[in-house]
């Protein structure tokens, strides 16, 4: 493991402050984008960690970055008035401006107490086909805008009046917990639906192409999140207090509720894994497998208090990030609920996990530290002291980047493995 550079004026994430942050890899792995000071993003060669460009938006700078699939296109989405800009990724030049109009989206969550976000990033997002680009203008209007044209196709009006939940969707940071960050509106894999949920009792299906409302989901609660799965037939819906809900995204009718309401706000995980057949759920010490096609349980995972939880590339396994003293994560088999690795315990409990895109590594993270183990024998291969929460792969699986001390994110060289 070789550190390849330090990247300076990074902007990391904070539960103090309510702050989430950008890390991402372009789809080719030769770029890293990540949150700057003062509302900009900045872009690195993943090779060689030099600065490429950085994006500076209007006065109030950015709040909002994607890349397009084909990682051609970059858009940003200004604090301000909500304007889209479209950037070649090639030259970093503003390709068009879309206008946006200055609304009421980083509003106060209105739950008990009243908080206010001061920073962070806001949902914006290419279609899997990269020809619209769908980004949230005021509390309730949603845009979908033409990236050949610039102009606006549809706008999804979710219409929330009398809803005393405003901007839900980042509320979950009040809770502290980092699993929740989709978007309060997201296309599915086949870019044919969009679902948009405010916080109200009325989370919405929308036909992508044409704007018309497919179905209003028939909740009886308030819905702060919802997540498609990867194969676009189910959607999960969760309450405010932490009841989830699988529901077939044709017919818009429930499969199953997997976890039940709870007195306090207390929100369970959930991932998907990446064919869409399997999800985890995980709480305290409640870690389950569930049939997405039924909404049936499929497995406990006995005693695996995780804190979080990520599917192998392949669907095979799961590996949860342990918050007991026996262990810093067990790797579970997904259709006998055996335990296949365990990682060593260590000083410094788990407080996410991921996998390399080969299957080969995972990675835990801590408050002390980013840690790299062989995900089939439990070897520890590297402790990176240096290194904070987020971590994410290259596509390639060559490069790690991580979060990093006193606002510096870090570029990682993997070593070759035989």
């Amino acid at each position: 493991m070789k550190l390849k550079a330090k990247l300076t004026d990074y902007k990391g994430p904070s539960q103090v402050r309510l702050r989430r942050a950008l890390m991402n890899f372009s789809p080719d792995g030769q770029l890293l984008v990540i949150s700057g000071k003062e509302r900009t993003v900045t872009v690195w060669d993943a090779k060689t960690g030099e600065l490429k460009a950085t994006l500076k938006g209007g006065k109030a700078g950015i709040n909002g970055f994607t890349l397009s699939p084909d990682g051609k296109l970059a858009a940003t989405r200004d604090t301000g008035d909500k304007t889209v800009r479209l950037w070649d990724v090639a030259t970093w030049q503003l390709n068009r401006e879309l206008t946006g109009r200055k609304g009421n989206f980083e509003t106060w969550m209105k739950a008990g107490t009243t908080h206010e976000l001061e920073e962070g990033f806001a949902p914006i997002i290419f279609s899997p086909d990269g020809r619209t680009v769908l980004s949230e203008r005021e509390d309730d209007l949603v845009d979908i805008w033409d990236v050949t044209t610039g102009q606006s196709r549809v706008t999804l009006n979710h219409d929330t009046r009398g809803g005393s939940t405003k901007d839900v969707l980042k509320s979950v940071f009040l809770m502290g917990t980092r699993h929740f960050l989709s978007l309060q509106a997201d296309f599915s894999s086949d870019g044919r639906y969009i679902i948009t949920v405010n916080g109200d009792k009325s989370p919405k299906l929308w036909d992508a192409s044409t704007g018309n409302l497919k179905t209003k989901l028939p909740v009886t609660e308030r819905i702060y999140r919802a997540a498609f799965s990867p194969d676009g037939r189910t959607l999960a819906t969760t309450e405010l207090q932490g009841a989830i809900t699988l529901w077939d995204v044709e017919t818009g009718q429930p499969k199953g509720t997997i976890t039940k309401q709870r007195s306090e706000y207390a929100f369970p995980g959930l991932m998907f894994s990446p064919d869409g057949r399997l999800a985890v759920t995980f709480l305290f010490e409640d870690t389950k497998l569930w049939d997405v096609a039924t909404g049936k349980l499929k497995l406990m995972l006995p005693k695996s208090e995780a804190n979080d939880a990520a599917f192998s590339p392949d669907g095979r396994f799961v590996a949860t990030a342990s918050g007991d003293s026996k262990s810093t994560a067990r790797i579970w088999d997904v259709e006998t609920g055996e335990v296949k690795t365990t990682l060593p315990p260590s000083k410094d409990r788990a407080e996410s996990i991921i996998y390399s895109p080969d299957g080969h590594l995972v990675v835990t993270t801590s408050d002390k530290g980013v840690k790299l183990w062989d995900a089939a024998t439990g070897e520890l291969l590297a402790s990176l002291d240096e290194a904070r929460y987020p971590v994410t792969f290259s596509p390639e699986g060559k490069m790690l980047a991580t979060g990093g001390r006193k606002d510096t994110a870090m570029l990682w060289e993997l070593a070759v493995r035989n």
